[in-house]
């Protein structure tokens, strides 16, 4: 098999100076750090594989890790590190230990390039990588490799593992890539806020809408009127509350000054499936967006039809105290017997239509039958545009665009 690693070559072509310094966990045999080297990039490698290999049948997988790991300066500091396919078969617990280890040597703003399997046939051990020419592998199971058990991360275990390392971008099934290969870039304490988009997105790569036609483009005449205001400010702050990875946000991007992505649902999921209550889990979810400034548009999508009538009316009081006096919550509610299982994904074009991704319904039963019943959880906030039509499933959807209005 072959794959093309368009994020190490954003990486050589578009990010890397010369002198950065890089960390590659995988073995010197790949060949990528001559790229770097040919940049005077300084490059230290750690050959997770040796250490797969050497531990196989270790007790204690933290002190071998501690000790496979050589002990740098405090001085050196990392700009990359290059993680190949490794973190599919660390544990959870052991990537977090990892990063802990490698804390003194990072900084904020250091990326960490990772390549996350996704098809249905697990790996049995790490890919075997060889560069054969500008960035594009020969991967290969190698059974002089050693046999590791995969862990089957998803992207909100593989982000919490990580700590303070945020996702900034995802590139999926490009022309060349290997189709159950994503790579994705995390960022450690940028000190950006929360959720900001990095500039430079034109390479995000989607992954539901490849090959979609354009039966599936919604025109959301509610959507184009409260983005018009973002539109016409060059410092404009715009909130997405739908996912990170799996869709092109630069369309969006190129429209709003800045554009901050939430992935909420997931958010608050994970901490659902950690027992907490959920009131209490939206609530502290949002806790990681506290230093979030206001903005003019929230971009809601189908978030809300989600929750229960109380776990909603908690959600859009938090959304609205990070909305700008007069700023805009864009909503759609979509009207179904049952909730489907995961909420839609929505990926705005540049000729202003939007893709959606419909997901297969569910067993729970829809929490609000009508609009009135969902307005009623809306807090404090006037409607200022409103659409409706039916989305690619049949469903008929409704969509509402409220203003936050000044409190005297």
């Amino acid at each position: 098999m072959q794959h093309h690693s368009f994020g190490l070559a954003a990486l050589n072509q578009e990010i890397v100076q010369p002198g950065y310094r890089i960390l590659d966990l995988g073995p010197l045999a790949v060949g990528s750090t001559q790229a770097f080297l040919q940049m005077n990039c300084p490059c230290y490698i750690e050959d997770l594989i040796e250490f797969f290999a050497d531990n196989q049948h270790a007790g204690d997988l933290k002190a071998a890790l501690q000790e496979h790991l050589i002990a740098k300066p405090e001085k050196i500091k990392f700009d990359v590190v290059l993680c190949w396919d490794l973190l599919n078969f660390l544990s959870a617990e052991l990537i977090a230990y990892l990063v802990e280890l490698l804390q003194p040597n990072l900084k904020p703003g250091t990326l960490l390039h990772a390549m996350i399997y996704t098809g249905a046939q697990a790996p049995q051990r790490p890919a075997k990588f060889k560069l054969l020419r500008d960035f594009t592998y020969e991967t290969a199971d190698d059974p002089e490799y050693p046999n590791v058990a995969y862990q089957g991360h998803s992207t909100v275990t593989l982000m919490q593992s990580l700590g303070r390392f945020n996702l900034s971008n995802s590139l999926v099934k490009r022309q060349g890539m290997r189709k159950d290969l994503f790579e994705y870039f995390f960022e450690y304490d940028s000190g950006a806020p929360a959720g900001k988009v990095r500039a430079g997105t034109e390479s995000d790569i989607t992954t539901y809408f490849s090959g979609t036609n354009s039966a599936s483009a919604l025109a959301l005449s509610a959507l184009d009127s409260a983005l018009q205001i973002a539109r016409k400010s060059p410092v404009s702050r715009v909130i997405d509350c739908g996912p990170r990875s799996g869709r092109n946000i630069a369309a969006l991007q190129r429209e709003v000054g800045e554009l901050f992505v939430l992935d909420l649902h997931a958010a608050i999921q994970w901490r659902k499936k950690r027992g907490e209550d959920g009131c209490q889990a939206i609530r502290a979810a949002f806790e990681k967006f506290a230093a979030l400034d206001p903005c003019d548009v929230i971009l809601c999508w189908d978030l809300l039809g989600f929750y229960s009538a109380k776990e909603a009316q908690v959600l859009t009081e938090l959304l609205r105290e990070k909305l700008k006096p007069g700023g805009l919550l864009h909503i759609l509610v979509c009207k179904r017997e049952r909730l489907a299982q995961r909420p839609s994904v929505f990926e705005v074009q540049g000729d202003g239509c939007v893709l959606v991704k419909e997901f297969p319904q569910g067993e729970e039963a829809a929490h609000f039958t009508n609009l009135a019943e969902i307005i009623r959880v809306l807090p404090r906030l006037q409607l200022a545009g409103q659409g409706h039509g039916k989305l690619p499933s049949g469903a008929f959807y409704h969509e509402l665009t409220l203003k936050k209005f000044s409190e005297v």
